[in-house]
């Protein structure tokens, strides 16, 4: 659709303003886009109405207590981004509007809490200083891959009213002697001039272990510049870093960060909250999500949000009059089929090979209470099959 890009910001704008009559005119654009076949655009729009709604009163106040914090020059789109001066490849991306629009994060409990925990630092600069410390200035976000770490970084910069400079490792690193280190430095200077947020992404590239025996000497030379530059920074902007190999750091990296945040994979709770989130708009009752999100037991946000991605795609391309629980269900059943998920996960195994096995386990399972008329609806069969087929796979496996 042509200025699909400005009817995207229209959206954004109206959408920020919590407007229901509004919201409502979106989601009408939304299904006249999916039935003229523009799912690109229709999706989205899709995430834009998934998204929090968020208060645009607060921003004001959290770009304010930014600014006491963190100083230098205001980052605009006329703003060149910083790059290799011999070969002029990119440095950074430059995000002017972190988090606009994107899906809110789900997080377990301790993470969320932590998280929150820096929130409440820059909320709170007058009573931080009043003890002679100031808020964080520098995270390191580390774990399994798909458990949120960059989109948390970028609502943390939403949250704070901060333009992200976003490191680009294919830029950073060169084959040339010398020239990485000096890379480095260059993206440092540059995000130390201007009131932004410095994400550093995949930055065990970066700050990998200085005595592994498998890396020649200019590692040590890239570490040692990436540490003089983390020094000269911590009481200038906020620095984020990424990793998923938090075990390939030097150890001297570790205590250049203020707070150090391990993001694990979604426990049941948050996976739960996820299934309703991802499903949207279809709905589903709390013992379906509950049930869906023991299947997904190991699974991380993103491989949760790719299978019931999978599962949505299954049940349009099959153009049901309506979708229910059993319809849900046996997309869910299809998706675990084309997934890794099922080798890692009994029930999801059990559920794709071995329907008894998947009922005993499922009306078994001291974590979740379900009926059987409940797990008969899921597997569009009777009460009485369910108790039949519970009983005879009880005796097989006396």
């Amino acid at each position: 659709m042509e200025h699909f890009s400005v009817i995207q910001s229209i959206c954004r704008i109206g959408l920020a303003h919590d407007d229901e009559k509004f919201r409502k005119q979106v989601v009408r654009l939304r299904d006249r886009l999916l039935k003229d076949g523009s799912e690109k655009h229709a999706s989205t729009l899709d995430r834009l109405l998934a998204a929090k709604k968020r208060e645009v009163s607060l921003a004001p106040s959290r770009v304010e207590v930014s600014r006491a914090v963190v100083v230098g020059e205001e980052l605009t789109a006329n703003v060149p981004a910083p790059s290799d001066r011999e070969t002029s490849a990119q440095l950074a991306d430059i995000i002017l509007e972190p988090g606009v629009g994107d899906v809110t994060p789900i997080y377990n409990h301790d993470l969320d809490a932590a998280l929150e925990g820096i929130a409440q630092e820059w909320n709170n600069v007058s009573a931080l200083r009043s003890l002679g410390v100031s808020p964080s200035l520098s995270c390191l976000f580390y774990g399994q891959p798909g458990t949120g770490k960059t989109l948390s970084a970028y609502k943390l910069a939403a949250d704070l009213g901060l333009p992200i400079v976003s490191a680009r490792i294919d830029g950073l690193v060169s084959s040339f002697l010398g020239t990485t280190a000096r890379n480095i430095g260059t993206l440092f200077e540059f995000a130390n001039r201007y009131r932004c947020i410095l994400l550093l992404d995949e930055f065990d590239a970066l700050a990998k272990m200085r005595d592994d025996p498998h890396e020649v000497g200019e590692i040590k030379r890239v570490v040692n510049t990436l540490l003089q530059n983390l020094d000269l920074r911590a009481n200038i902007g906020m620095t984020v870093a990424i990793t998923n190999h938090e075990l390939l750091l030097d150890t001297a990296i570790w205590r250049r960060f203020d707070m150090q945040v391990q993001f694990p994979s979604p426990d049941f709770v948050a996976r739960k909250k996820m299934v309703e989130s991802f499903l949207s708009p279809l709905s589903v009752t709390d013992e379906v999500s509950a049930a869906i999100s023991m299947i997904t037991d190991e699974a991380s946000g993103a491989e949760l949000e790719s299978l019931i991605n999978s599962t949505k795609r299954i049940l349009a391309l099959q153009k049901l009059k309506s979708i229910g629980v059993r319809e849900i269900f046996d997309g869910i059943r299809a998706a675990l089929g084309r997934s890794s998920l099922k080798e890692r996960n009994s029930l999801a195994h059990d559920l794709c090979v071995d329907e008894g096995t998947f009922i005993l386990n499922v009306l078994n399972d001291e974590r979740f209470s379900v009926t059987q008329n409940s797990l008969a609806e899921m597997l569009g069969v009777t009460q009485s099959t369910i108790a039949r087929r519970s009983k005879r796979h009880m005796k097989k496996t006396a």
